[in-house]
């Protein structure tokens, strides 16, 4: 009893020396992950480093709140009393703490709904401040250390403010209203054209449309913004990515009223058209990534209050003040205080100094920056900027798509041990989903056939854009796997894809066939990850529906292979009879334990090849049968009329169309999805890596193949010719 007194004792006195200590020191680090980290999200599609980011998100705000408190208890505690140099030192980290309330420039909202919380921060702007201000008059001893807090508490208010500005102009309601449509200033007209006509002249009117002269030059300061030549230099490289600079930040108020759901005219849809057209597909994606890197910044950091005169004056004065606070701070008598606590005084300094530079180098090196000084022909610093990160090598997307295969997870490929335990508990697919995703490159393959299906679409001759499902040797054959729901036709061509190129590695399949495998199991993922994302539907019920049938067929093969293996024998337990009271129950568990170890031992022996697995479940459907079945037994039998489209595939001209078919197919359901998808789900996906999808969405808005284009004209100047 006495060894746990003692014990407890000497725990509780170090707590309370190093409790603060660790608490800020925690609240250092976590500023030092999310702005070094945050804004990596934009590229990043790894699980994990979206769950690193998002706690310590959710860390920083109350750690510095806790560590706030601490400090007042602190204070509270002496009673009146004189305060001593190390809890005056104590109190002078409580402005710093402001500061990382404020929060990095390169994360403000972890997900969109962050921003709609921007009132609740206000509220802790002031309360916070508050107790900031609070601890700065208790400690108060004279004019060393209280007169370098009152600076560092300034620049914590003004970054504190700046975020909760940041977070309220993010919000979809301000957001939305930021970017109004400005009517003409149709009484002006009138009035001057009634006075005119009035003094006897006769007037006539003249309408002029209004269009920017950024998007009007094809040829901006020597960039290029024409596809460039087929081997470029670097010089030619970095002129052709200023281009597509300027094109991108020229429709910037384009895309960011399609972000807010607001509608836009046929001359914002010419003004696109006028830029992307005539560009080849790397140039289009190009464009369409360099805008939603600028979307991503608008939403998710603090974009909009760092691209200002103000927001780049705020950085100057946050860093030229705390390097003189750092250096006052070196000249004051040091003897009196705490080394552990000077250190870490010093440390929250250069931390703070740390932050504020990065911060203006993410001011520096941003998109907008680069489109600001190209504007303005200040290429001298621009090719300063390029020189330390190249243009040429930013990232501002994943450019991966994610992969998900229904027959391999059906089939079971990565078995875990503990799936029988799983399966009890209801939450085997939960955990197994995550093992049998994975990503791959958009090829440029992709990307041309991406971007040209959708300049046929486009073109005034759309009707006879090329489609083979729609060919007339082939639409009798295959249109009925377009009558179906969305889901089901998104599960059937899955199905009959992977059972076309789902056991090919990628080296040995042909180049054609590449992008309707890939596109397949993207649009899967979609449908199993993000169904928000598709059209309403039961596409999560109909996956699971057939994921169940595809089970049970392929357990079924795995059970006629073990019933042919002679070691396979049956548990002792099994046989027993008359087992009563606690030896019952014990011999029951023990055969389970028994049971499932054979099964894992059964299970290497008798591993069945998943090639023999695919070609035994297309053997098992009658291919011969009229195709033409009732529409009830279509939605319902999804794996069976999957086998079906993949034989019918096989038919056609003996394989020698089939990849142009199944990659042309899924293209076409691709931008099938990317219409139908709601604008704020394509931003909640910017935060993710980014998906295929929202680009495929973004440049068809720009070609005019969107519901957003419903006003007719744009608004123009009218002049009144007087003659």
């Amino acid at each position: 009893m006495k060894a746990t007194q003692v014990f407890s004792s000497h725990f509780k006195e170090v707590w309370e020396e190093w409790e603060l200590r660790g608490v800020v020191f925690l609240s250092l680090t976590l500023q030092i992950l999310l702005i070094c980290m945050g804004n990596r999200r934009k590229y990043i599609r790894f699980s994990w480093f979206w769950g690193l980011i998002w706690l310590a998100y959710l860390m920083a705000d109350p750690v510095a709140i806790y560590a706030l408190g601490i400090i007042t208890n602190k204070l509270t505690k002496i009673n009146g009393h004189s305060v001593d140099a190390n809890t005056e030192l104590n109190a002078f980290w409580a402005p710093f703490l402001l500061l990382h309330l404020g929060g990095p420039d390169t994360i403000t909202a972890y997900a969109l709904e962050d921003n709609e919380l921007w009132l609740r921060h206000s509220l802790s702007l002031v309360t916070q401040t508050g107790v900031t201000f609070y601890i700065f008059l208790m400690a108060w001893t004279g004019p060393n250390i209280s007169i370098l807090a009152i600076v560092i508490i300034l620049a914590g208010f003004v970054k504190y403010g700046e975020r909760v500005y940041v977070l309220w102009a993010a919000s979809s309601e301000q957001f939305r209203d930021s970017i109004p449509d400005p009517p003409p200033n149709y009484s002006k007209i009138v009035e001057q054209h009634k006075l005119m006509k009035a003094e006897g002249y006769s007037v006539t009117p003249h309408e002029v449309i209004e269009v920017s002269d950024m998007i009007m030059e094809n040829n901006v300061n020597g960039a290029d913004l024409f596809s460039p030549e087929e081997n470029p230099d670097q010089k030619q490289i970095y002129k052709h990515r200023q281009g597509e600079l300027l094109a991108a930040r020229g429709l910037v108020n384009i895309f960011q009223r399609l972000f807010a759901d607001l509608l836009l005219s046929f001359e914002d849809r010419d003004t696109s058209l006028s830029l992307l057209k005539d560009k080849n597909f790397r140039t289009a994606f190009a464009i369409i990534e360099i805008e939603l890197g600028i979307m991503y910044d608008l939403l998710y950091t603090k974009a909009k209050a760092i691209h200002t005169r103000w927001g780049f004056a705020r950085r100057i004065f946050g860093l030229v003040s705390t390097c003189i606070v750092l250096i006052l701070f070196s000249e004051i008598e040091d003897q009196q205080y705490s080394t552990a606590d000077l250190y870490m005084t010093f440390i929250l300094l250069a931390v703070a100094i740390f932050l504020e530079i990065y911060a203006l180098a993410v001011l520096l090196f941003s998109d907008r920056t680069a489109c600001w000084l190209i504007k303005r022909k200040k290429l001298t610093i621009l090719d300063l900027i390029n020189w330390l990160r190249p243009l040429t090598k930013r990232r501002r997307w994943s450019d991966h798509m994610a992969q998900f295969s229904l027959l391999s997870f059906a089939f079971k490929e990565k078995h875990l041990p503990c799936h029988r335990i799983l399966e009890c508990l209801h939450i085997d697919e939960i955990v197994e989903k995550p093992l049998y995703k994975h990503h791959k490159k958009v090829t440029d393959d992709m990307k041309k056939l991406i971007v040209n299906h959708i300049k046929e679409m486009q073109s005034p001759c759309a009707a006879k854009a090329t489609w083979d499902v729609n060919k007339s040797e082939h639409k009798e054959h295959l249109q009925w796997t377009m009558e179906l729901e969305f889901d089901q036709t998104i599960l059937i061509w899955h199905i009959a894809t992977e059972l076309l190129y789902g056991l090919e590695n990628d080296k040995n399949l042909h180049h054609k066939a590449k992008p309707g495998k890939y596109l397949s199991r993207y649009m899967l993922y979609i449908l199993v990850m993000h169904p928000e994302m598709l059209p309403t539907g039961i596409g999560r019920i109909k996956f699971r529906e057939t994921y169940i049938e595809a089970m049970k067929f392929f357990d079924g093969l795995k059970s006629f292979k073990a019933d042919e293996d002679p070691d396979d024998e049956a548990s002792s337990f099994d046989n027993e009879e008359d087992i009563g009271g606690y030896r019952k129950y014990a011999k029951r568990c023990a055969g389970f334990c028994t049971s499932a170890w054979q099964h894992i031992k059964k299970r290497k022996k008798r591993k069945l090849d998943i090639t023999s697995a695919f070609n035994q479940l297309q053997e098992q459907v009658n291919t011969e049968l009229d195709l033409l079945v009732a529409r009830g037994e279509k939605s319902k039998y999804v794996l069976f009329h999957g086998c079906r489209l993949a034989w019918q595939l096989r038919q056609i001209e003996n394989g020698i169309m089939e990849g142009d078919i199944v990659g042309e197919t899924w293209v076409k359901i691709l931008c099938d999805a990317a219409i139908k998808c709601k604008a704020k789900y394509h931003a909640q996906q910017l935060r993710r890596g980014g998906e295929l999808l929202t680009h495929v969405w973004l440049m068809m808005a720009h070609f005019g193949l969107t519901d957003h284009y419903q006003i007719a004209h744009a608004p123009a100047i009218a002049e009144l010719i007087v003659h």
